[in-house]
Formats: C-alpha cells, sequence, structure tokens
C-alpha cells in the first residue's frame, strides 16, 4: 500500500473497532469504508434478519426508502444474490464482483438494474461476506457491499485484496457486537455488565493471561472437559492461563492467542474462524473465538486487556419432523431430506453429493419446497424451517 493508502486503511480499521462497542460510531466507519475503497455508497446489513428481528443496517448514502422498496418488490428480482447463492459464494470472508457473478451485458438488460438500480446510479458492486451465517450460533449472514456508479471504474483486484481486508475486520468488530448484545454498549467495558451475560468471556492480558472471566466462563471452564484454567502467579499471571486437554489444541489456542495479541490490521483473522475444542465426553466440542480487545482504558486504566475471548457451548443439530412437515405443507420424504441439510448449512452442490442426487433434482425439490411453503428464496425456508424444528 502507498502511504496515504496506508493511512486511510488504518483510519478505517480505527473506526471500524470503535463502532464495536459504540453503535453510533457506525455512521463514521461506512463512510471510512466507502471512502477507502472509492465507492459512493456502501451498506452493511444482515439481508435475510430485519432489524426489528435481531438484524442491523449500518448504511453510508444508501436510504432507509432504498432499502424498503428492495425488500418489498425487487428481491425477487435481486440477481446478483441470486447469483451468489447458485455459485456457492457465501462464504465467511469471499469477496465478489458484480462483473462476476452476472456478465454486465445479461446485469444491464435484468429488471433489477433497469427498474431499480439504475433510478439510485448504481451500476458496479463489490460485495464481501463478513458472515455466512450457517455455522456459528446467533452470526447471522451479514454482509458489506459498495457500489460505484456508471461513471466509476470497475473495481479490480486491489479492491478486492483491500475489501478481503475490510470484512474480516468487520468479523471481529460485529461479532464482538453480536455476542455482547445482551448488554448496554455502553457498558460493555463494565466488568458487572460482561459478568451478567449468558455469554462466556474472558479478558486477556499483554502476556496472554487471564485477567478476567465472567461468571458464565468459570461455570463452563469447571464442568467441561477439554478446555481448563491453569493457575500461574498470582503477582504476575491474574487468575491463570487458558490450558487444553489436548497438546495439539493448545498449540492452536496459544497461536490465535498470540494472533490476537500482536493485532497486525493487515493481517487479521476472521472472526469465525474459531478454534473446535474437543471433549472427552460425547458432548460437542467448544467453539473459542479470540479478538482483539476494544478499548477498555477507562475501565482498566495501563493495564487494559489486549484479547477478549468468547467461549460457546455450540446448541444441538436442529431437527425437522418430516410427520409435521407432511401435515402442514405436503412437503415429500425427499424434499424433507432436502430442507433437513439446508437447515444444516450445506450448499446445493453439497446435499447433492451427500445424498447422491443430481444437483438439478436438488434444485427442482428446492423450488417445490418454496413453491409448498410460500417463501422465495433460501433464508426465508430456513428462518421458516428453524421455527418448526427441535434440538437432537
Amino acid at each position: 500500500m502507498n502511504n496515504e493508502l496506508l493511512h486511510q486503511f488504518s483510519a478505517t480499521v480505527e473506526a471500524i473497532q470503535a463502532a464495536a462497542l459504540r453503535p453510533e460510531a457506525w455512521t463514521q466507519a461506512m463512510h471510512s469504508i466507502a471512502r477507502l475503497m472509492r465507492a459512493p455508497r456502501a451498506l452493511l446489513f444482515t439481508p435475510a434478519l430485519a432489524p426489528q428481528s435481531g438484524g442491523f443496517v449500518m448504511a453510508h448514502e444508501v436510504s432507509e426508502p432504498f432499502l424498503i422498496e428492495w425488500s418489498s418488490r425487487y428481491l425477487v428480482h435481486d440477481i446478483w444474490t441470486q447469483r451468489a447463492m447458485e455459485q456457492g459464494q457465501i462464504r465467511d470472508g469471499n469477496v465478489a464482483f458484480g462483473q462476476e457473478l452476472v456478465p454486465d451485458t445479461e446485469f444491464v438488460q435484468s429488471i433489477f438494474y433497469r427498474e431499480f438500480l439504475s433510478r439510485q446510479d448504481i451500476r458496479k458492486l463489490c460485495t464481501g461476506i463478513v458472515f455466512a451465517g450457517r455455522d456459528h450460533p446467533n452470526l447471522p449472514l451479514t454482509v458489506c457491499s459498495v457500489f460505484r456508479s456508471s461513471q466509476c471504474p470497475d473495481f479490480e483486484e486491489n479492491d478486492r485484496n483491500l475489501h478481503t481486508l475490510i470484512a474480516r475486520h468487520l468479523s471481529l468488530a460485529v461479532g464482538t457486537m453480536l455476542r455482547l448484545r445482551d448488554a448496554q454498549f455502553q457498558l460493555a467495558t463494565s466488568l458487572q455488565a460482561l459478568d451478567r451475560l449468558s455469554s462466556a468471556i474472558l479478558l486477556l492480558g499483554q502476556r496472554g493471561q487471564v485477567l478476567f472471566a465472567n461468571r458464565e466462563a468459570l461455570a463452563l471452564l469447571s464442568r467441561s472437559a477439554g478446555l481448563t484454567l491453569r493457575s500461574g502467579n498470582p503477582a504476575r499471571d491474574g487468575m491463570g492461563w487458558l490450558q487444553a486437554d489436548n497438546l495439539g489444541v493448545q498449540g492452536a489456542l496459544d497461536a490465535a492467542i498470540r494472533t490476537a495479541l500482536n493485532n497486525n490490521p493487515l493481517h487479521p483473522t476472521h472472526f469465525a474462524q474459531g478454534l473446535r475444542v474437543p471433549r472427552s465426553s460425547s458432548a460437542d466440542d467448544l467453539l473459542v473465538q479470540i479478538v482483539p480487545a476494544m478499548d477498555m482504558q477507562s475501565l482498566w486504566g495501563s493495564a487494559q486487556p489486549c484479547a477478549m475471548v468468547f467461549i460457546i457451548d455450540p446448541p444441538q443439530m436442529p431437527s425437522l419432523d418430516a410427520a409435521l412437515l407432511q401435515h402442514l405443507y405436503r412437503i415429500s420424504a425427499a424434499e424433507c431430506r432436502v430442507a433437513q441439510a439446508l437447515l444444516h448449512g450445506q450448499t446445493l452442490q453439497e446435499i447433492a453429493e451427500r445424498l447422491h442426487l443430481g444437483e438439478n433434482t436438488v434444485k427442482s425439490h428446492l423450488k417445490q419446497l418454496f413453491a409448498k411453503t410460500g417463501t422465495h428464496r433460501q433464508p426465508q425456508l430456513i428462518q421458516l424451517l428453524l421455527k418448526l424444528s427441535h434440538a437432537r
């Protein structure tokens, strides 16, 4: 990066990190992302989850009427989203351009562009998947898109590389925000607020020692084989150190902690790329996510935490009741198997391979599921299925 671009990038990362604990800072963060990407408009949102249902929308120069019109009238014509899903582009951290999803000659003839985007002078897209919304609890599908007009140059590989870094930093900030959303954001750096959360959270010092563990973390570490809290020197090591039963996992855990402590803005980790810690019992693996600590200077002074650890005990996989689906929607056994695989986050290609079906057959089953349930896209269908499922 040249000096000017590096300065803009650093300022953007700082703005994103500040927004993790202060919602009002997202306005500046989105402005910084748009400026960095040389795009007039930027949008960070949960397309399958409305704000009133726990989702969010952060935007720069994208109006609320625009989003309402998109969701109410033009979502079914959104050829960018349709192709991204068909091509398997919905993956954590993936970045794609509009012209990769849809050839420009086809795009300009689409209803989506002719009737909708052209009125907004939106022609070019660079979109990053912050979270794919499939593998981790409470991390919904989250997308950061920047838009350019017809007069702007096309997005290039340098833009992809830059947006990939931004998507990773966004994953850390949004992941932290979502994990802490049960507390008031203004109190998120309060130990009392952290102690009231249902999530297991630890704060680490500059050497990786545990400075604080909330009640949920202490309870989880005391009952879950696979990960424990090892005591150290009380004068130097705070509450001690995180220790895994498995030596290989311990090495990966130490490496993840070092990465978070180093907090290199040019080599950010992705929040969803957590570390799985196996347990000796039959219970599911623990998921450990480690992120650089946001600004907690007001709470800790010069000895502020340098990293934050979230430990998740994954819920059991949701399971569909075939008899119930047959009764409610006349869904066949084959369609139910496809629905179950979708609920577990598999792509159409993965479903075809697992069920030993042709991909066109899977697509046909999916169309029948849409028709029978009155849904129009996969996120809507999955939301419906989740309401009708139970944990195994």
